[in-house]
């Protein structure tokens, strides 16, 4: 995997190290995570652990909208991938994930992605050696020997954490330009507007696209750069 990371010298990395864990957080582009796609497995998602951390997340002062969260990944990773469920989510940032433990170095596929206004992640076990007799299209419980199911969700709760004490710590590095990004599943609209990260959520399709228009009609674009 090595030399993948080697294939462009200007390239995103997030480097991060807890409980005797490094982790390393390569980005990539949408044809190389096709590619690793292809010889990875994927990894079963623990949605009842979404749902607890989510009620949990409810009492947090610090939480960030989707809109702190969208910058705060396209600050650290670059911009958006296009390959996206444009209905139900607005971001996908793939990325390749070296884990480096006492075990060995191990290495994986995770996307970073938002569902119905939430974040999640997806983790796929990238194989080293031939994958002819792997489906690799069948979800997998995670490999408890090299990165557990504990260790997984521990992961999403760091990296949710450092996300939110990253934005506190750029965000006035952060160049001011107004956006909008919408999910039209769940009538969601997030962005930027009078020196503002908002978060929406309308009652209904009908409120939905009125905000929209309005946002358009005043030259907010739901493109970013």
């Amino acid at each position: 995997m090595r030399q993948v990371i080697k294939q462009i010298k200007e390239r995103k990395k997030v480097e991060l190290k807890r409980k005797d864990i490094k982790y390393e957080l390569w980005r990539l582009d949408d044809a190389e995570f096709r590619k690793l796609r292809r010889k990875s497995l994927p990894i079963t998602d623990d949605y009842m652990f979404y749902m607890h951390f989510y009620l949990s997340e409810r009492e947090n002062k610090n939480k960030l909208n989707l809109a702190q969260i969208f910058v705060s990944l396209t600050h650290l990773l670059g911009e958006s991938s296009d390959w996206i469920d444009d209905w139900k989510g607005s971001f996908s940032f793939p990325v390749l994930l070296i884990l480096d433990k006492l075990q060995g170095e191990f290495f994986y596929l995770i996307d970073i992605y938002d569902n119905c206004g939430k974040l999640y992640f997806s983790f796929y076990r990238i194989l080293e050696s031939d994958v002819e007799g792997y489906n690799n299209q069948i979800q997998r419980e995670p490999f408890e020997l090299e990165f557990s199911r504990q260790e997984i969700n521990y992961f999403f709760c760091y990296f949710y954490g450092y996300l939110e004490g990253y934005f506190h710590s750029i965000k006035l590095l952060i160049p001011s330009e107004e956006f909008f990004k919408n999910i039209g599943s769940d009538n969601i609209l997030y962005g930027y507007k009078d020196e503002h990260y908002f978060e929406e959520h309308y009652p209904s399709q009908e409120a939905f696209k009125t905000a929209i228009e309005h946002l358009e009609s005043i030259g907010i674009s739901s493109n970013t750069s």
